[in-house]
């Protein structure tokens, strides 16, 4: 993890110090750790937005929970698949949407060395 990713985290687990660790909320906090984690460019930008009390985690859980009750269909409850909440992390927070951003942790094809090039 780089260490604007850290710092991120160090944010975010600040404020689920605040929460139940069963709360939808610090299940956001979850979910943004592993968003930073995968781009810098959305890290950074945590670190500025969840200094602001408007962007906290709860405020972020709130638009989740939007989405589900809108998508009820008459049930007493609504599930958000994590795609979905990812989605709408992204738009509250500014974002880059999931397809643009880039995977840190991931080697490419050309970080192996093909044997079969010297015989």
């Amino acid at each position: 993890m780089n260490e604007i990713a850290i710092r991120a985290a160090k944010i975010i687990e600040e404020q689920q110090k605040e929460l139940s660790e069963t709360s939808p909320a610090f299940f956001v906090g979850e979910q943004l750790k592993e968003i930073a984690e995968r781009d810098p460019r959305s890290a950074e930008l945590l670190v500025t937005d969840l200094a602001v009390p408007e962007m906290h985690i709860r405020e972020a859980e709130k638009k989740i929970r939007d989405y589900a009750d809108a998508h009820r269909n008459g049930k007493n409850y609504a599930c958000v698949s994590s795609k979905i909440a990812e989605k709408i992390l992204c738009e509250f927070y500014g974002l880059p949407e999931p397809s643009e951003m880039r995977e840190t942790t991931t080697e490419t094809k050309s970080d192996y060395l093909d044997l079969s090039s010297f015989l």
